[in-house]
């Protein structure tokens, strides 16, 4: 897969939020993973109508799906079963929805433990160990490429990359940033870039943060690559300790479009929605197109 950087591809929104939005509770240790054992057709519901929004992207639910993650939960034995579900639930979802333009697939993978909390982060072999595992088994399924996101240090992001990488599968890198811009724990973009340029990925993203935030992001994003890049911020609300999220009901679609429009003029080309975006944000932004 290549990335056209005179086409504008748009993710859909948030996977994990709208699970809770439409009443299926999405608590820790699994959060949005809990879903695939319990109701799986609720998740195929949400994919059909962000692509009926207009996503060209669709993500599989397994952001919560590392055997670290399903062992607190006792369910470790689950760990191949549980992943390969993810991707045959988008699968079908894409097969179903019968879109007049492609749908891609993209192989969610993230950060070990919590996304937010760098300081967490286990030891080099767990991490290289772990990220392999999850990357060896999504790259035996039919997804188009690997989506890294949320990730908070360098140092997780390339050993994921590295794991993804030896699978030949391509791969886009995103991460969250704190209040200067800078990814969460500190580290720059252009220290991002040098490590990850010699893996190739197909794209450097910043995700899960307030628009204005994404905005001082992608300033610096576009000054350390000639990568394409993009963006995928949050929604109305704020991240809730027991939930997962805690939704705002103001509606922030169009601020949240206006936003979407100034990354589009700053040079992103992959724009979508993070936690607490819904298909109404994602129909929004799909209407936007590269000049």
């Amino acid at each position: 897969m290549e990335l056209r950087k005179d086409t504008l591809y748009h993710l859909a929104g948030a996977t994990g939020t709208e699970i809770l939005r439409r009443g299926f509770p999405t608590k820790l240790p699994l959060w949005s993973a809990q879903v695939l054992f319990d109701k799986p057709e609720l998740l195929k519901q949400i994919y059909l109508d962000y692509i009926t929004a207009g996503a060209d992207i669709i993500t599989t639910n397994t952001f919560r799906t590392q055997r670290r993650t399903l062992t607190k939960a006792g369910v470790a034995h689950e760990t191949e079963r549980i992943n390969r579900l993810a991707v045959e639930i988008a699968v079908e979802a894409r097969k179903e929805a019968q879109a007049d333009r492609p749908i891609y697939i993209a192989g969610c993978m993230t950060t070990l433990e919590d996304c937010y909390r760098p300081d967490l982060m286990p030891s080099e072999p767990e991490l290289r160990a772990e990220h392999t595992e999850q990357a060896t088994l999504l790259a035996s399924t039919p997804i188009d490429f690997f989506l890294l996101e949320t990730f908070n240090t360098i140092q997780e992001a390339v050993i994921a990359s590295e794991a993804v990488s030896k699978t030949k599968k391509p791969f886009m890198v995103s991460f969250t940033a704190n209040e200067a811009g800078d990814i969460l724990n500190g580290d720059t973009w252009d220290e991002a870039v040098r490590a990850l340029t010699p893996l190739r990925p197909l794209a450097i993203l910043v995700n899960c943060v307030p628009p204005a935030v994404a905005e001082k992001a992608i300033q610096k994003i576009k000054k350390a690559t000639a990568l394409p890049f993009g963006v995928y911020g949050n929604g109305a609300g704020g991240a809730d300790n027991e939930d997962g999220w805690k939704f705002d009901e103001a509606d922030k679609v169009q601020d949240y479009l206006h936003s979407c429009k100034e990354w589009v003029a700053e040079g992103a080309t992959i724009i979508g929605g993070c936690c607490g975006t819904n298909h109404d944000y994602t129909r929004a932004y799909s209407a936007l197109t590269r000049h």
